[in-house]
């Protein structure tokens, strides 16, 4: 019935509260009742409150009116039949039949969405994995089946025992405590598939409107520079910025990158100017129905749906008037929703007093436990004055029967709410399997991924504005590709594991493929319009299915098409040409003898991860050199009681992946005396070479020394020509050979070689040296 859409909590029903008066004030009134504060923004607040204190709300001053936060819309559910199967799954999960990661039974599940977009391919070119990125995510629930560390140690998910060494665990500052589907953590394994480096946050987006709004402040807050959702609540403002769309402008416009699922309803609406009539359907004083017909054609009070049996249907009704619950003046007219059988019987109505409300806003749904599939719906205005346009948006098993041309407004747009907000990227769905990485050409969209177009007419402080049309969807990705145990099995694939579809699971992609890029651009400073402006033009272009011929570009079902992942991230890397050398030096140590100081200096505008060694020695160790100076101490070295030169060596991936590196030796460093023996050398020609050198003015080293499988050999020979490097055995028996730079950071691979202790021979001109090396 309707009633499962209530969010219980035990005796506790989930309210949106809309507030007249002081917010603090109407709180307080709200504890009073017995409720508990889960969120608030704007004029909303949302709380769980005992159902037997529902009546005392009526004598809170403060508030205006108290609706149900009926359970949003998934714009990726499960179908109810495929149930069962997922519950098989999670108990083969917990008993161990689905082994981790590393198993010689099953390997970690990578959705094949990371192909179809190409992300994968980004992440090699660009040498990226969304390090240094957080990502949030906004959904029903994470980890209400407790399979989460599970998920971690298969490799689903980072966290500590990730067999991958992403240990950084998923910050999660919500959770259902039941009831939930884990849609948010399927979620997360898509962003982790195409974004393994990238930290990742949840916040649950149910418990309210005001909650779902306040957690996405709090997970900008936390510092996620991506926030991805597939959340809809029906009560979103359809012709107006709802408080859920605000607080999407609000965390873009301090550079957050939001993705918001497109939705699942493809064209499966009606919207028209409202045609008042003096037809009084259903006798006096219940109101003046809607003529559905077109201007000159015969009145039609009537919209027929389709609803097949045991299907459930709902249907949210909304006009184009202000809403007080988003900031407006309020709705004036007082719009009520009939349904009915063949047999003319009222099954349902939707009879909200909307002027008292605020709102212009009703929504109602049933279950079909008929034979028939054949009902009626109707529109009444009760009073106030003609809005300019109506509404109505079918979703659940329900559809909209007719023809366009005898009733206008019919097969409508579906974007709306803060899917439909102007700082949100709105992701349409392709299947994964219908993209030219899997040999289709051109990408085909879902047929039920919601199609964009609907006008806003007000403000957020609900003034009449010129009604404009956002272009939504801005983009499509993938659908339908694996998780490791969401939603169901697709049986068209080759693989038992289950297959999430839906707008749902394209939002993470984009998601995921976004924090790439933040990555690339190394500066930290990319703007959200500018993640979608290069997502918008790197793309595969598609077709609206619902229109003729082919639309170029722009569509309303397709956005500007898949996404090109390897493209988007390609067009945002720092340029190589402007990456300056690091300079590394020895400065003053008021106690030379137990420590010493060295300065690191980064002309570049972004931050860089460096590793550095003391050359001979175990000491090591890795820092992050912002732009700007950053320093770090070593300890001293000495033979028989004599200090030796320190030299340290520290090497770092410029934008393009390259390894560069540079050496400082000092034999003492000690304030307001000049430095004995200080020099760098670098394997560029831009570096800064001292007056004095290093003996030999030549540098060949290996770190590390012991290895497991890789040495790697620093050069920093007199002449930058080539230098031939020979491996012998320890027999003499000559391994390998290759002519390399001589200045410049070179690997040596031993995985293929057994344990022991090897002879590496490095030579230029008249420069011979000999290291031995061991193999562990």
């Amino acid at each position: 019935s309707f009633d499962s859409l209530l969010q219980r909590q035990g005796d506790r029903v989930v309210v949106d509260v809309t507030v007249t008066g002081n917010m603090e004030n109407a709180k307080q009134q709200l504890l009073k009742a017995g409720a508990v504060i889960t969120g608030s923004f704007g004029r909303v607040v949302s709380a769980s409150v005992p159902v037997t204190s529902l009546d005392k709300l009526e004598q809170a001053t403060q508030l205006r009116f108290v609706r149900p936060a009926y359970r949003p819309h998934h714009q990726g559910s499960i179908p109810r039949k495929q149930l069962p199967r997922r519950a098989a799954r999670i108990e083969a999960l917990e008993d161990g039949r689905f082994q981790a990661a590393g198993s010689s039974n099953l390997k970690t599940v990578y959705s094949q969405g990371d192909t179809a977009q190409a992300s994968d391919a980004a992440r090699k070119r660009s040498r990226v994995n969304g390090n240094g990125v957080k990502v949030g995510i906004i959904s029903d629930s994470y980890n209400v089946d407790g399979a989460a560390a599970a998920g971690v140690k298969r490799g689903e998910l980072p966290g500590p025992g990730n067999p991958f060494r992403f240990n950084k665990p998923v910050e999660v500052l919500s959770d259902m405590e039941s009831g939930g589907i884990d849609e948010g953590r399927a979620m997360a394994e898509i962003v982790h598939d195409v974004a393994p480096g990238a930290a990742l946050a949840f916040a649950t987006a149910m418990n309210g409107q005001g909650a779902f709004a306040e957690n996405i402040l709090k997970l900008a807050d936390r510092g996620c520079k991506v926030i991805t959702d597939d959340i809809f609540y029906y009560a979103e403002p359809f012709f107006q910025d709802g408080i859920i769309a605000q607080a999407v402008d609000k965390v873009n416009a301090k550079g957050v990158t939001y993705f918001s699922a497109a939705g699942n309803t493809g064209n499966n609406s009606y919207e028209h100017t409202f045609r008042e009539s003096r037809e009084m359907l259903f006798g006096e004083g219940r109101g003046t129905a809607h003529n559905f017909a077109g201007a000159g054609k015969t009145p039609v009070y009537l919209q027929q749906l389709y609803v097949p049996q045991g299907g459930f249907a709902i249907i949210d009704f909304q006009w184009a008037q202000p809403a007080f619950s988003a900031g407006g003046s309020g709705s004036e007219t007082d719009l009520d929703l009939y349904v009915i059988d063949a047999d003319g019987n009222i099954v349902v109505a939707a009879l909200d007093d909307n002027i008292t409300s605020g709102d212009p806003f009703e929504i109602t749904g049933f279950t079909n436990f008929t034979e028939s599939t054949t009902f009626y719906l109707a529109i009444l205005k009760y009073s106030g004055v003609a809005p300019p346009r109506v509404k109505y948006i079918m979703f659940g098993a329900g559809l909209i029967v007719g023809d366009n041309l005898l009733t206008p407004g019919l097969f409508a747009p579906t974007i709306v709410g803060h899917a439909n907000a102007a700082g949100a990227i709105a992701t349409g769905a392709t299947w994964y399997r219908s993209t030219p990485a899997f040999g289709l050409r051109i990408p085909v969209a879902q047929p039920y991924s919601s199609i964009g177009g609907v006008a806003i007419y007000f403000d957020k402080t609900g003034n009449a504005v010129s009604p404009a049309k956002r272009n939504k969807p801005e983009i499509s990705a993938p659908d339908g590709a694996n998780t490791s145990f969401f939603q169901y099995d697709d049986f068209s694939d080759d693989d038992e594991h289950p297959n999430f579809s839906g707008t749902s699971a394209a939002a993470p992609h984009a998601a995921g493929t976004s924090a790439l890029m933040i990555e690339a651009q190394k500066l930290k400073t990319i703007s959200p319009d500018q993640i979608r402006g290069i997502l918008c033009s790197n793309t595969y272009d598609m077709d609206h299915l619902y229109t003729p011929g082919f639309d170029k570009g722009f569509d309303n079902h397709t956005g500007y098409g898949l996404i090109r992942a390897d493209k988007a991230v390609a067009a945002v890397k720092f340029p190589n040409a402007y990456i300056k050398d690091l300079q590394l030096v020895s400065v003053c140590s008021e106690n030379p003898a137990s420590v010493r100081n060295w300065k690191i200096t980064n002309p570049n505008p972004f931050e860089v991860k460096i590793h550095w060694f003391v050359a001979g020695t175990a000491q090591q160790s890795t820092t992050i050199a912002a732009p700007g100076t950053t320093y770090f101490t070593t300890r001293p070295l000495y033979y028989r009681n004599k200090p030796l030169p320190n030299i340290v060596v520290l090497d770092w991936e410029d934008n393009f992946g390259f390894t560069r590196f540079d050496i400082t030796s000092a034999t003492s460093s000690r304030c307001n005396q000049v430095l004995a023996t200080t020099e760098t050398f670098s394997n560029t020609n831009t570096a800064v070479m001292p007056d004095e050198t290093i003996a030999g003015e030549a540098y060949a080293e290996v770190f590390p020394n012991p290895s497991v499988d890789r040495f790697r050999l620093y050069l920093a020979l007199p002449d930058g020509g080539k230098a031939e490097i020979r491996l012998f055995s320890q027999e003499g028996k000559l391994l390998m050979r290759n002519n390399v730079a001589g200045k410049g950071v070179h690997d040596i691979d031993a995985s293929r070689y057994p344990t022991g202790i090897y002879i590496l021979e490095i030579g230029q001109g008249a420069f011979t040296k000999t290291l031995r090396l061991i193999k562990q």
